[in-house]
């Protein structure tokens, strides 16, 4: 994998990845967990989630005072 760092560029499939790889889909993600996941900073992280709830491809629900998770929500 190549070094990561302040100049490169985050794709939302980046994040989603971060979502579809784990073994436990059912557990939600905090941005600081996807941050550590992608080697970013948590604003990237919060910016690429936020993006991709707009597009509703992740919902997310505020859990406690500042806090926030993330999950693919499933479609019926």
């Amino acid at each position: 994998m190549s070094q990561r760092g302040r100049d490169t560029e985050f794709e939302l499939t980046d994040v989603t990845a971060v979502f579809e790889e784990r073994d436990d889909h059912a557990e939600p993600l905090t941005a600081s967990g996807v941050a550590e996941e992608l080697g970013c900073s948590r604003r990237t992280a919060l910016n690429k989630l936020h993006e991709l709830a707009a597009r509703t491809e992740l919902t997310s629900k505020k859990v406690g005072g500042r806090s926030r998770v993330w999950w693919i929500p499933i479609h019926a």
